[in-house]
């Protein structure tokens, strides 16, 4: 988990900046389309769906941050989403039968 006084600083081509508000570096840490894929294919089932909560506990990032790049994901890959709930998603890639 991130810690409280972390926070998104920035999103930029395809890559979500993660670092302390006030810091003068700026950009700590990256979360990569390929970081956010790999959650998917690094687990033992590979069709399971994942919400954003599972995929950001995954990552060590804010919810807000996967889901981001998840959406991002979607429109530029084989992700797939469902709502299920009237508030909730689950993410997957679709296995070729």
């Amino acid at each position: 988990m991130i810690p409280a006084e972390i926070a998104l600083v920035g999103i930029d081509k395809g890559v979500a900046f993660v670092g302390s508000p006030m810091s003068d570096q700026g950009r700590d840490t990256e979360f990569t389309l390929s970081a956010v894929t790999r959650v998917f294919e690094s687990r033992e089932d590979y069709a399971e769906p994942l919400t954003a909560s599972e995929v950001a506990e995954e990552l060590g990032c804010s919810r807000r941050t996967a889901l981001n790049k998840l959406h991002e994901l979607e429109g530029e890959t084989e992700l797939t989403s469902k709502k299920v709930g009237s508030r909730s998603r689950v993410w997957w890639i679709p296995v070729p039968v």
